[in-house]
């Protein structure tokens, strides 16, 4: 079972809002004026409403981001964003997205939702730390100090190491805890490699493909993998270190590779471990490993044939199934069509 740690740190709404900033301070968005505020959402009261989703309201008026309101709330963000442009002060505010009777009939958004209003630079340069930090493997905490006049957001890393112009204030702050993102390791650079880094990647998940094939390990090949571990041909394969909430995908179709990997990631720390292979072949390599000696609690834990049964048999139909299982894996979940859940 992963940790909550882990559960939180699939969310790709974070690093695409950290690449979002980077985007922004390329085109010299917000940087050296007073019009661009950060738009954090630090209470919910709504339905669907994330706590930590950000967005940028830019000078001219456009708002950039992960966090979305919808029609109910944006009037009066938009006036309370242009108080803070004005003033240059930063504000607590209180959304309201909309009747609970509205809600009931499809009409509107539900609920209040809080939100700090921050006079703040997509160019500051918290958010390249917390990006090189996300990329490092570090887990880290983000203050969001909180009401009229409050400071810029800040954070500090698991070894206690403070962003760049930093003003610590943690007595009234809104404060998150960003985990290092998991890791998704895929064991061969087959063709659904790259189709499976892609997805992987686009959940939030840190990437890493490792195999004994070069000519495959290319980053035209794998331009999504964050990392790429190759050995000469015939070596055991190098791995990453694990933990809760990592998954393990074997594409490799080497036997050696296989029960090596195999071997090795069994019974240890990561949440899902699986080999894409035929019903037969893998249940030959299962007999084969209890015979070897793998202890039986260990096999069980082996996902073979990999993935949901999704109907589709090309690279991404495949990296797209097993990704599925992953995840409700990792997250408890019964992955049953929500038009049948009954609430």
């Amino acid at each position: 079972m992963a940790s909550s740690d882990a559960l939180n740190a699939i969310d790709e709404t974070y690093p695409t809002f950290l690449s979002l900033c980077a985007e922004l301070a390329g085109q010299g968005a917000g940087q050296g004026e007073q019009g661009a505020v950060l738009i954090t959402l630090v209470g919910s009261g709504g339905r669907g409403q994330a706590a930590g989703r950000r967005a940028w309201a830019l000078a001219d008026g456009t708002l950039r981001g992960t966090l979305t309101l919808g029609s109910c709330a944006d009037g009066q963000l938009r006036r309370e964003v242009e108080a803070v442009q004005e003033s240059g002060s930063g504000r607590l505010v209180s959304l309201n997205l909309g009747s609970g009777d509205d809600y009931e009939f499809g009409l509107t958004c539900s609920g209040n939702v809080t939100a700090q209003l921050t006079p703040m630079s997509p160019g500051h340069p918290l958010w390249a730390w917390l990006a090189a930090r996300r990329e490092a493997g570090e887990d880290v905490q983000v203050f969001t100090p909180l009401g009229d006049g409050a400071g810029p957001t800040w954070a500090r890393s698991a070894a206690g190491d403070l962003s760049p112009q930093a003003v610590p204030d943690e007595a009234k702050a809104f404060t998150e805890q960003r985990p290092a993102p998991p890791t998704f390791l895929i064991v061969g650079a087959d063709p659904v490699a790259p189709p499976m880094a892609k997805m992987a990647r686009t959940l939030g998940l840190r990437v890493v493909v490792t195999d004994d094939q070069a000519g495959r390990m290319t980053p035209a090949h794998l331009p999504d993998a964050h990392e790429r571990l190759i050995v000469p041909a015939g070596h055991d394969l190098l791995l990453p270190d694990l933990k809760p909430g990592d998954g393990v995908v074997v594409l490799s179709h080497n036997y050696a590779h296989e029960l090596s990997v195999l071997g090795r990631v069994l019974g240890g720390p990561a949440s899902y471990v699986a080999l894409v292979a035929s019903r037969r072949r893998g249940q030959a390599l299962v007999r084969f490993m209890a015979e070897t000696g793998t202890p039986p609690d260990a096999l069980a834990h082996l996902r073979t044939p990999a993935g949901l049964d999704l109907g589709l048999s090309s690279p991404a139909g495949i990296a797209l199934s097993v990704l599925s299982e992953y995840v409700q894996t990792v997250r408890g979940a019964g992955a049953q069509p929500l038009s049948e859940r009954v609430e």
